[in-house]
């Protein structure tokens, strides 16, 4: 006579089921963080390739220029409205405002602050303040034009955006967006309404900018650049 053969007891099957059980949640949460940091991952090389194209395009542009004309400083506590950070003219002359041979050229960078305040979490932007999502966007024109209180017009034939998710903070805690004179702070600008000779007030030729792009994700993923240009001619600021 043959012997019973005992099979698997409740007991035994159910602590076969838990530990599946456990390793598939174990094999889950490794997937799904393996996942979120690729994701990561990917939107940190966006940032920074799309960093690395804009701040070319600004070197390029510096060394093209034959004089900076406006400077926007600090940004201070700002709207929706775009503004003017830089404007550079290229083929002008740097003495007497006439131009050189060929024709010239007028490339004007400005800056709408974004309206995202909050991450896809709920969580708020920070610093206190600070805002996602805005644009920086560089103007080229054949034409000077400037508004009220001396300020560029953000305008021109033919416009490209710069740099798109562009982080804002105010300046009384990490000034970004910033384009800066070195050794100065505040807002101030190169443009006056009176003689030439006191657009020529040569007070450096170094150019600090601060840029901060971020995406307000769950995690929230940023890049940053603080970048010094060396002008080619210098500039100067209206006292």
């Amino acid at each position: 006579m043959m012997k019973n053969k005992k099979g698997f007891t409740l007991t035994e099957i159910l602590l076969a089921v838990m530990i599946v059980g456990i390793i598939g949640v174990a094999l889950a949460a490794l997937t799904t963080a393996a996942s979120r940091e690729s994701g990561v991952g990917r939107s940190k090389v966006l940032l920074r390739n799309n960093l690395s194209i804009a701040l070319r395009q600004l070197r390029r542009d510096i060394k093209e220029s034959s004089r900076v004309l406006y400077v926007r400083g600090t940004l201070g506590s700002i709207d929706t409205t775009e503004i003017p950070l830089l404007m550079l003219g290229k083929n002008v002359d740097q003495g007497d405002g006439s131009f050189y041979s060929g024709d010239v050229v007028y490339i004007t960078y400005c800056f709408k602050r974004g309206t995202t305040n909050k991450t896809t979490s709920g969580a708020t932007v920070l610093p206190s303040g600070a805002y996602d999502g805005g644009v920086i966007t560089r103007y080229e024109s054949n034409a000077e034009t400037w508004t009220s209180g001396n300020l560029p017009s953000c305008s021109g034939d033919s416009s490209s955006k710069f740099l798109n998710n562009v982080k804002y903070i105010p300046s009384a805690q990490y000034a970004a967006p910033l384009f800066a004179v070195r050794g100065f702070s505040g807002t101030y600008n190169v443009k006056d309404s009176g003689s030439l000779a006191k657009i020529r007030k040569n007070l450096g030729s170094v150019l600090d900018v601060n840029l901060i792009t971020e995406l307000p994700s769950n995690p929230v993923v940023n890049d940053v650049t603080e970048e010094t240009f060396i002008l080619p001619n210098g500039f100067g600021i209206k006292q």
